[in-house]
């Protein structure tokens, strides 16, 4: 996940559906930002396995933190963040607010997830901004 990069692969045996996909992928399908990245990435290999290793870490020690928290149900992720459900009414759009008075921003998903349940995105940040997080979702929830 690196922000601003655009940058993908497809594979597929289905010529078929390549070849539909084709005609509605823009000529522009990597951006300058990618290229660059592209053309550095070797010099950055070992740098950005070590920043791997620290994400994966803390991922999972800030999964139990989290996942310790009454009303609020933590999904698993391999990505840099966690999608979280907030349980017995709490609301995305006041725990989010009620957050950014601390200086935390969360994602509040409730605009793009309309199910009737309450989400928000939580990234994974320092483990000191991490725990300042949950500190502060224990005073709300």
């Amino acid at each position: 996940g690196v922000p601003g990069l655009r940058l993908g692969i497809l594979a597929s045996g289905n010529r078929e559906m390549i070849a539909d996909i084709k005609k509605d992928v823009s000529i522009w399908n990597i951006n300058s930002m990618a290229e660059f990245f592209m053309q550095i990435l070797d010099k950055y290999k070992s740098d950005y396995r070590l920043s791997l290793d620290k994400l994966k870490s803390e991922r999972s020690r800030f999964y139990n933190e989290l996942s310790k928290l009454p009303n609020l149900k933590v999904y698993p992720s391999q990505a840099n963040y966690f999608m979280c459900e907030l349980l017995n009414g709490y609301e995305s759009k006041k725990v989010a607010a009620k957050l950014l008075e601390d200086n935390i921003l969360i994602k509040d998903l409730s605009e793009k997830i309309k199910n009737g349940h309450q989400y928000v995105r939580i990234a994974i940040r320092t483990q000191e901004e991490n725990d300042k997080l949950v500190k502060g979702l224990m005073n709300i929830i």
